[in-house]
Protein backbone atom coordinates (compact mmCIF):
# COMPACT_ATOMS: atom_id res chain seq x y z
CA UNK A 1 0.00 0.00 0.00
CA UNK A 2 1.76 3.39 -1.11
CA UNK A 3 1.39 6.64 0.90
CA UNK A 4 -0.47 8.10 -2.22
CA UNK A 5 -3.14 5.01 -1.57
CA UNK A 6 -3.33 5.33 1.99
CA UNK A 7 -3.74 9.37 2.08
CA UNK A 8 -6.38 9.21 -0.44
CA UNK A 9 -8.32 6.73 2.11
CA UNK A 10 -7.86 8.72 4.97
CA UNK A 11 -9.06 11.92 3.43
CA UNK A 12 -11.98 10.04 2.43
CA UNK A 13 -12.59 8.49 6.18
CA UNK A 14 -12.29 11.81 7.31
CA UNK A 15 -14.95 13.24 5.08
CA UNK A 16 -18.09 14.45 6.68
CA UNK A 17 -21.34 12.38 6.48
CA UNK A 18 -23.16 13.11 3.41
CA UNK A 19 -26.11 12.20 1.41
CA UNK A 20 -25.27 8.77 -0.12
CA UNK A 21 -25.90 9.91 -3.53
CA UNK A 22 -23.99 13.15 -3.29
CA UNK A 23 -21.15 10.81 -1.66
CA UNK A 24 -21.25 8.84 -4.78
CA UNK A 25 -21.33 11.51 -6.99
CA UNK A 26 -18.12 12.90 -5.23
CA UNK A 27 -16.23 9.83 -5.13
CA UNK A 28 -16.87 8.92 -8.83
CA UNK A 29 -15.53 12.80 -9.35
CA UNK A 30 -12.32 12.00 -7.46
CA UNK A 31 -12.19 9.01 -10.17
CA UNK A 32 -12.71 10.92 -12.98
CA UNK A 33 -9.99 13.60 -11.80
CA UNK A 34 -6.98 12.49 -13.94
CA UNK A 35 -4.50 12.97 -11.20
CA UNK A 36 -4.72 12.59 -7.44
CA UNK A 37 -2.76 14.04 -4.80
CA UNK A 38 0.36 15.77 -4.23
CA UNK A 39 3.34 16.60 -1.66
CA UNK A 40 0.68 19.01 0.07
CA UNK A 41 -2.10 16.35 -0.02
CA UNK A 42 -3.94 17.77 -3.22
CA UNK A 43 -5.99 15.25 -4.50
CA UNK A 44 -5.59 16.26 -7.78
CA UNK A 45 -2.43 17.34 -10.06
CA UNK A 46 -2.65 19.59 -13.13
CA UNK A 47 -0.92 22.79 -14.68
CA UNK A 48 1.05 25.51 -13.61
CA UNK A 49 2.25 27.14 -16.03
CA UNK A 50 0.57 28.12 -19.67
CA UNK A 51 3.16 25.70 -21.43
CA UNK A 52 1.68 21.66 -21.71
CA UNK A 53 3.98 18.93 -22.90
CA UNK A 54 2.83 15.87 -23.87
CA UNK A 55 5.47 13.44 -24.24
CA UNK A 56 5.19 9.91 -26.37
CA UNK A 57 7.72 7.31 -25.02
CA UNK A 58 9.20 7.78 -28.72
CA UNK A 59 10.10 11.15 -27.28
CA UNK A 60 8.42 13.03 -29.38
CA UNK A 61 6.60 16.31 -27.62
CA UNK A 62 3.30 18.14 -28.17
CA UNK A 63 2.88 22.12 -26.80
CA UNK A 64 -0.17 24.23 -26.11
CA UNK A 65 0.55 27.65 -25.68
CA UNK A 66 -2.57 28.96 -23.55
CA UNK A 67 -3.77 31.89 -26.09
CA UNK A 68 -7.16 33.86 -26.60
CA UNK A 69 -10.89 32.61 -25.29
CA UNK A 70 -12.19 29.23 -27.57
CA UNK A 71 -12.80 30.84 -30.91
CA UNK A 72 -16.61 30.47 -32.31
CA UNK A 73 -15.75 27.22 -34.89
CA UNK A 74 -13.35 25.85 -36.81
CA UNK A 75 -11.65 23.89 -33.41
CA UNK A 76 -9.21 21.05 -34.26
CA UNK A 77 -10.70 17.72 -31.99
CA UNK A 78 -9.83 18.11 -28.65
CA UNK A 79 -7.00 15.93 -27.11
CA UNK A 80 -7.62 17.24 -23.56
CA UNK A 81 -8.82 20.00 -21.03
CA UNK A 82 -7.37 21.30 -17.39
CA UNK A 83 -7.58 23.99 -15.10
CA UNK A 84 -5.21 25.05 -12.45
CA UNK A 85 -5.27 27.01 -9.29
CA UNK A 86 -3.81 29.83 -10.69
CA UNK A 87 -0.05 28.62 -9.86
CA UNK A 88 -0.56 29.10 -6.20
CA UNK A 89 -0.74 26.09 -3.67
CA UNK A 90 -4.25 24.87 -2.84
CA UNK A 91 -5.44 24.19 0.60
CA UNK A 92 -9.25 22.83 0.20
CA UNK A 93 -10.29 24.14 3.39
CA UNK A 94 -8.80 27.22 3.20
CA UNK A 95 -7.80 29.45 0.11
CA UNK A 96 -9.60 28.43 -2.46
CA UNK A 97 -11.82 31.70 -2.34
CA UNK A 98 -8.39 33.52 -3.51
CA UNK A 99 -8.78 31.21 -7.38
CA UNK A 100 -10.62 32.92 -9.69
CA UNK A 101 -10.47 35.22 -13.15
CA UNK A 102 -8.63 33.65 -16.40
CA UNK A 103 -5.92 31.69 -14.90
CA UNK A 104 -8.34 29.41 -13.40
CA UNK A 105 -10.75 28.89 -16.51
CA UNK A 106 -10.54 25.37 -18.07
CA UNK A 107 -8.32 25.35 -21.41
CA UNK A 108 -9.06 23.08 -23.86
CA UNK A 109 -5.47 21.68 -25.96
CA UNK A 110 -6.52 20.54 -29.24
CA UNK A 111 -4.64 17.76 -31.15
CA UNK A 112 -2.55 19.86 -33.41
CA UNK A 113 -1.18 21.61 -30.40
CA UNK A 114 -3.95 24.97 -30.12
CA UNK A 115 -4.70 25.98 -26.61
CA UNK A 116 -7.63 28.17 -25.75
CA UNK A 117 -9.65 28.94 -22.62
CA UNK A 118 -13.18 27.99 -22.00
CA UNK A 119 -14.46 30.97 -19.93
CA UNK A 120 -17.76 29.62 -20.72
CA UNK A 121 -17.11 26.76 -18.88
CA UNK A 122 -17.38 27.01 -14.95
CA UNK A 123 -13.84 25.19 -13.51
CA UNK A 124 -12.68 26.24 -9.67
CA UNK A 125 -15.51 26.36 -7.22
CA UNK A 126 -14.65 29.15 -5.01
CA UNK A 127 -17.05 28.67 -2.09
CA UNK A 128 -15.09 25.88 -0.53
CA UNK A 129 -16.19 24.66 3.26
CA UNK A 130 -15.19 21.60 5.00
CA UNK A 131 -18.67 19.93 4.28
CA UNK A 132 -17.67 19.89 0.32
CA UNK A 133 -14.10 19.90 0.17
CA UNK A 134 -13.43 16.97 -2.26
CA UNK A 135 -15.58 19.14 -4.63
CA UNK A 136 -13.42 21.70 -6.05
CA UNK A 137 -14.28 22.08 -9.61
CA UNK A 138 -17.12 22.35 -11.98
CA UNK A 139 -17.52 18.96 -14.26
CA UNK A 140 -16.11 19.15 -18.06
CA UNK A 141 -15.95 15.48 -20.60
CA UNK A 142 -14.56 15.56 -23.84
CA UNK A 143 -16.01 12.61 -26.19
CA UNK A 144 -13.96 9.63 -26.86
CA UNK A 145 -13.40 11.63 -30.90
CA UNK A 146 -12.70 14.72 -28.91
CA UNK A 147 -14.69 16.27 -31.43
CA UNK A 148 -17.69 17.54 -28.65
CA UNK A 149 -16.95 18.82 -25.29
CA UNK A 150 -20.02 18.75 -22.54
CA UNK A 151 -19.39 21.34 -19.44
CA UNK A 152 -21.76 23.44 -17.06
CA UNK A 153 -22.42 26.57 -18.16
CA UNK A 154 -22.69 28.84 -15.70
CA UNK A 155 -24.52 31.73 -17.39
CA UNK A 156 -27.01 29.77 -18.46
CA UNK A 157 -27.20 27.47 -15.55
CA UNK A 158 -27.26 24.22 -17.80
CA UNK A 159 -25.24 21.56 -18.72
CA UNK A 160 -23.92 22.21 -22.24
CA UNK A 161 -22.53 19.81 -25.01
CA UNK A 162 -20.66 21.88 -27.71
CA UNK A 163 -19.24 20.87 -31.20
CA UNK A 164 -15.93 21.68 -31.76
CA UNK A 165 -16.03 22.21 -35.55
CA UNK A 166 -18.89 23.94 -36.20
CA UNK A 167 -19.56 25.71 -32.91
CA UNK A 168 -23.16 24.53 -32.16
CA UNK A 169 -24.04 24.57 -28.60
CA UNK A 170 -27.13 22.19 -26.72
CA UNK A 171 -28.28 23.04 -23.40
CA UNK A 172 -29.90 20.51 -21.17
CA UNK A 173 -33.63 21.37 -20.49
CA UNK A 174 -33.17 20.79 -17.15
CA UNK A 175 -31.86 23.98 -15.02
CA UNK A 176 -28.84 23.18 -12.42
CA UNK A 177 -27.83 26.39 -9.79
CA UNK A 178 -24.45 26.72 -8.97
CA UNK A 179 -25.60 26.40 -5.29
CA UNK A 180 -26.43 23.08 -6.28
CA UNK A 181 -23.35 22.16 -8.60
CA UNK A 182 -21.00 23.42 -5.53
CA UNK A 183 -23.17 21.32 -2.90
CA UNK A 184 -23.75 18.00 -4.44
CA UNK A 185 -21.28 17.93 -7.28
CA UNK A 186 -21.72 16.27 -10.78
CA UNK A 187 -20.08 13.82 -12.92
CA UNK A 188 -20.65 14.49 -17.02
CA UNK A 189 -21.17 11.50 -18.69
CA UNK A 190 -20.96 11.75 -22.27
CA UNK A 191 -21.86 8.76 -25.06
CA UNK A 192 -19.04 8.27 -27.87
CA UNK A 193 -20.92 10.22 -30.40
CA UNK A 194 -20.77 13.31 -27.99
CA UNK A 195 -24.62 13.09 -28.59
CA UNK A 196 -25.81 11.90 -25.17
CA UNK A 197 -25.09 13.63 -21.63
CA UNK A 198 -26.33 11.68 -18.63
CA UNK A 199 -25.23 14.34 -15.77
CA UNK A 200 -24.66 11.94 -13.20
CA UNK A 201 -26.01 13.46 -9.73
CA UNK A 202 -28.78 12.69 -7.30
CA UNK A 203 -31.62 12.23 -10.13
CA UNK A 204 -30.22 10.93 -13.14
CA UNK A 205 -31.37 10.95 -16.79
CA UNK A 206 -30.04 10.82 -20.37
CA UNK A 207 -30.16 13.76 -22.19
CA UNK A 208 -30.55 13.65 -25.90
CA UNK A 209 -29.11 17.08 -26.37
CA UNK A 210 -29.83 17.28 -30.24
CA UNK A 211 -33.76 16.93 -29.64
CA UNK A 212 -34.00 17.75 -25.90
CA UNK A 213 -35.35 14.54 -25.44
CA UNK A 214 -35.00 13.84 -20.92
CA UNK A 215 -35.06 9.50 -20.11
CA UNK A 216 -35.00 9.34 -16.16
CA UNK A 217 -32.95 6.66 -14.49
CA UNK A 218 -34.88 4.77 -11.74
CA UNK A 219 -34.21 5.85 -8.30
CA UNK A 220 -31.18 4.40 -6.80
CA UNK A 221 -29.39 4.45 -10.01
CA UNK A 222 -26.83 6.24 -11.89
CA UNK A 223 -25.45 7.18 -15.77
CA UNK A 224 -22.24 5.18 -15.93
CA UNK A 225 -21.69 4.88 -19.76
CA UNK A 226 -23.76 5.60 -22.34
CA UNK A 227 -23.40 4.10 -25.90
CA UNK A 228 -23.59 5.48 -29.28
CA UNK A 229 -27.53 6.44 -30.07
CA UNK A 230 -28.17 6.65 -26.55
CA UNK A 231 -28.13 2.93 -26.10
CA UNK A 232 -28.00 0.51 -23.96
CA UNK A 233 -27.69 2.19 -21.26
CA UNK A 234 -25.00 1.33 -18.53
CA UNK A 235 -26.09 2.35 -14.76
CA UNK A 236 -24.55 1.81 -11.49
CA UNK A 237 -25.85 1.59 -7.92
CA UNK A 238 -24.12 3.32 -4.36
CA UNK A 239 -21.96 0.17 -4.09
CA UNK A 240 -20.90 -0.25 -7.35
CA UNK A 241 -23.22 -2.78 -8.66
CA UNK A 242 -23.54 -2.74 -12.30
CA UNK A 243 -26.99 -2.40 -14.28
CA UNK A 244 -28.29 -1.97 -18.16
CA UNK A 245 -31.26 0.30 -18.44
CA UNK A 246 -33.84 0.06 -21.10
CA UNK A 247 -37.64 0.61 -21.85
CA UNK A 248 -37.74 2.63 -18.25
CA UNK A 249 -36.43 -0.43 -15.71
CA UNK A 250 -33.32 -1.80 -14.70
CA UNK A 251 -31.47 -4.98 -15.32
CA UNK A 252 -28.93 -6.14 -12.96
CA UNK A 253 -25.74 -7.37 -14.47
CA UNK A 254 -24.43 -9.61 -11.34
CA UNK A 255 -20.85 -7.34 -11.78
CA UNK A 256 -19.39 -4.91 -9.83
CA UNK A 257 -17.04 -2.32 -10.73
CA UNK A 258 -15.68 1.32 -9.73
CA UNK A 259 -14.01 1.76 -13.11
CA UNK A 260 -15.85 0.97 -16.01
CA UNK A 261 -14.87 1.80 -19.40
CA UNK A 262 -16.84 2.95 -22.97
CA UNK A 263 -19.14 0.42 -24.56
CA UNK A 264 -17.84 -0.63 -27.95
CA UNK A 265 -19.04 0.76 -31.19
CA UNK A 266 -21.76 -1.54 -31.64
CA UNK A 267 -23.15 -1.39 -27.59
CA UNK A 268 -22.60 -5.13 -27.03
CA UNK A 269 -19.70 -5.08 -25.39
CA UNK A 270 -18.78 -3.53 -21.96
CA UNK A 271 -15.55 -3.41 -20.28
CA UNK A 272 -14.48 -2.92 -16.70
CA UNK A 273 -11.33 -3.54 -14.50
CA UNK A 274 -12.19 -6.18 -11.48
CA UNK A 275 -10.05 -7.12 -8.74
CA UNK A 276 -10.45 -4.06 -6.04
CA UNK A 277 -11.01 -4.84 -2.63
CA UNK A 278 -11.83 -2.41 -0.01
CA UNK A 279 -12.33 -2.92 3.81
CA UNK A 280 -12.29 -0.54 6.51
CA UNK A 281 -10.72 2.41 4.04
CA UNK A 282 -8.25 -0.25 3.03
CA UNK A 283 -7.26 -1.20 -0.62
CA UNK A 284 -6.40 -5.27 0.40
CA UNK A 285 -5.41 -5.61 -3.53
CA UNK A 286 -5.78 -2.95 -6.48
CA UNK A 287 -7.65 -3.65 -9.85
CA UNK A 288 -5.10 -6.22 -11.50
CA UNK A 289 -7.98 -8.05 -14.01
CA UNK A 290 -9.59 -6.59 -17.43
CA UNK A 291 -13.14 -8.14 -17.99
CA UNK A 292 -15.62 -7.95 -21.30
CA UNK A 293 -18.99 -8.32 -20.77
CA UNK A 294 -21.84 -8.86 -23.19
CA UNK A 295 -24.43 -6.54 -22.39
CA UNK A 296 -27.07 -8.31 -24.33
CA UNK A 297 -27.21 -11.46 -21.82
CA UNK A 298 -24.67 -10.74 -19.15
CA UNK A 299 -22.28 -13.16 -19.89
CA UNK A 300 -18.97 -12.72 -19.27
CA UNK A 301 -16.46 -12.92 -22.69
CA UNK A 302 -13.67 -12.37 -21.53
CA UNK A 303 -11.31 -12.00 -18.12
CA UNK A 304 -7.47 -11.62 -18.55
CA UNK A 305 -4.99 -10.57 -15.86
CA UNK A 306 -2.54 -7.63 -16.14
CA UNK A 307 0.76 -8.73 -18.44
CA UNK A 308 3.55 -6.83 -19.29
CA UNK A 309 2.64 -4.14 -16.72
CA UNK A 310 5.25 -1.05 -17.46
CA UNK A 311 7.44 0.39 -14.68
CA UNK A 312 5.28 2.67 -12.29
CA UNK A 313 1.63 1.77 -13.17
CA UNK A 314 -0.20 1.14 -10.08
CA UNK A 315 -3.59 2.56 -10.38
CA UNK A 316 -5.48 2.88 -13.44
CA UNK A 317 -8.28 4.40 -14.53
CA UNK A 318 -10.55 3.14 -17.36
CA UNK A 319 -11.13 5.24 -20.68
CA UNK A 320 -12.81 4.69 -24.16
CA UNK A 321 -12.01 1.65 -26.77
CA UNK A 322 -8.18 2.38 -28.48
CA UNK A 323 -8.85 -0.35 -30.88
CA UNK A 324 -11.10 -3.32 -31.49
CA UNK A 325 -9.18 -5.62 -28.79
CA UNK A 326 -7.32 -2.71 -26.75
CA UNK A 327 -8.42 0.25 -24.53
CA UNK A 328 -7.26 3.10 -23.01
CA UNK A 329 -6.28 3.20 -19.36
CA UNK A 330 -4.74 6.30 -17.26
CA UNK A 331 -2.45 6.45 -14.31
CA UNK A 332 -0.80 8.98 -12.07
CA UNK A 333 2.57 10.17 -12.30
CA UNK A 334 4.45 10.56 -9.34
CA UNK A 335 7.49 12.88 -8.66
CA UNK A 336 9.57 10.40 -6.40
CA UNK A 337 12.93 13.42 -6.77
CA UNK A 338 10.90 15.88 -5.33
CA UNK A 339 10.92 13.99 -1.81
CA UNK A 340 8.20 16.46 -0.08
CA UNK A 341 10.90 19.57 -0.45
CA UNK A 342 9.51 23.01 -0.18
CA UNK A 343 12.34 24.58 -2.45
CA UNK A 344 10.32 23.79 -5.63
CA UNK A 345 7.24 22.19 -6.96
CA UNK A 346 6.83 18.64 -7.96
CA UNK A 347 6.38 17.41 -11.33
CA UNK A 348 3.17 15.84 -11.60
CA UNK A 349 0.41 14.29 -14.46
CA UNK A 350 -0.82 11.48 -16.20
CA UNK A 351 0.43 8.64 -18.14
CA UNK A 352 -1.49 6.83 -20.86
CA UNK A 353 -1.87 3.26 -21.86
CA UNK A 354 -3.79 0.87 -24.17
CA UNK A 355 -4.51 -2.72 -22.40
CA UNK A 356 -5.47 -5.77 -24.82
CA UNK A 357 -8.82 -6.95 -23.45
CA UNK A 358 -7.87 -10.69 -24.11
CA UNK A 359 -4.37 -10.89 -23.19
CA UNK A 360 -4.12 -8.49 -20.36
CA UNK A 361 -1.01 -6.76 -22.10
CA UNK A 362 -0.02 -3.12 -21.13
CA UNK A 363 1.99 -0.52 -23.43
CA UNK A 364 2.58 2.94 -22.82
CA UNK A 365 1.31 5.38 -25.25
CA UNK A 366 1.85 8.49 -23.48
CA UNK A 367 2.83 10.90 -20.89
CA UNK A 368 1.52 14.48 -19.73
CA UNK A 369 3.54 16.28 -16.71
CA UNK A 370 3.34 19.46 -15.84
CA UNK A 371 5.00 21.77 -12.54
CA UNK A 372 2.27 22.33 -10.76
CA UNK A 373 0.31 22.15 -7.19
CA UNK A 374 -3.27 20.70 -7.78
CA UNK A 375 -6.00 21.48 -10.78
CA UNK A 376 -7.60 18.80 -12.63
CA UNK A 377 -6.51 17.09 -16.17
CA UNK A 378 -9.60 15.31 -18.44
CA UNK A 379 -8.60 12.69 -21.57
CA UNK A 380 -11.37 11.76 -24.15
CA UNK A 381 -13.02 9.10 -23.64
CA UNK A 382 -12.54 9.00 -19.47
Amino acid sequence: MTRFRDELQLIAAQAPEVDLAERAVRGARRWKAATFGSAVASLVAAALTATVLITTPGGATMTGEIADALPASGVDPAAYAYYDFCGLEWDPRKNTKTFGGECAQWRLVTSTGGSFRMPEALSVYTEQVPQNYMNTGGPLTISSDGKRVAYYSEKDQKFAVRDLADGRIWLTPQTVTRETMVKSGVVLVLSPDGRFLGPLARKSSVVDMETGQVTEIPEGWRVRRIGNGGSPVVVTDGKDRLGLFDDGKVTPLNQISAQVGELSADGRTLVYLDGEEVKDHTVTHDFDTIVTLDVTTGKVLSRAKFTDIPEGFRFPRIGGWHSPTEVVLSDVLRDTSWGGKRDGMPTLGNATYAIDVNTGRIRKLAEYTYKAWAGDLILPGF
